[in-house]
């Protein structure tokens, strides 16, 4: 469990530092029309941290280890992950961009991909604590479920 524990840790870590890195280089301001394309590249990292914790992990468990036991890590890292993000991204939208939102809503606005109610619905705190804390966990069983396909034998 510690291990579980210590790699949702840096997977959240490592999740605050993408916003910021994405805020300094300006992808939430300056260049938000390029926001979604650079976000999506985060998947990366994501699955290279949680193919790192399944390896460590499996290493660890040696002749016990299963496919059962690298979807059990995928569903309790993708659940504290979950846990984790709601306060980093406080942390974030509080502190370090506090104008995300209503610059996500004045571009979807201006560029007619929303109303000002729809957007204003989309893009605040509530939202984006909701959406990331629900979807990490599925997002760790499916990639635990694919990534366990490769390591299904314990190590010898």
């Amino acid at each position: 469990m510690l291990t579980t524990l210590r790699f949702s840790m840096m997977f959240a870590l490592v999740n605050l530092s993408w916003l910021i890195m994405e805020y300094l280089v300006g992808l939430q301001t300056v260049h938000i029309d390029q926001f979604l394309v650079y976000d999506n590249l985060f998947f990366i990292p994501a699955v290279a941290i949680m193919v790192w914790a399944l390896r460590y992990r499996r290493a660890e468990m040696g002749s016990a280890w299963n496919y059962w036991e690298g979807l059990k890590l995928g569903g309790i890292m993708g659940v504290l992950v979950g846990l984790l993000s709601v306060p980093s991204l406080y942390f974030f939208f509080t502190y370090i961009n506090p104008g995300f939102f209503e610059d996500f809503i004045a571009f979807s606005v201006g560029s007619g991909e929303a109303t000002p109610d729809e957007a204003a619905a989309y893009f605040n705190f509530k939202s984006y604590a909701t959406q990331s804390a629900l979807f990490a966990p599925v997002a760790g069983l499916v990639t635990n479920a694919i990534a366990g396909i490769f390591y299904r034998k314990p190590i010898a």
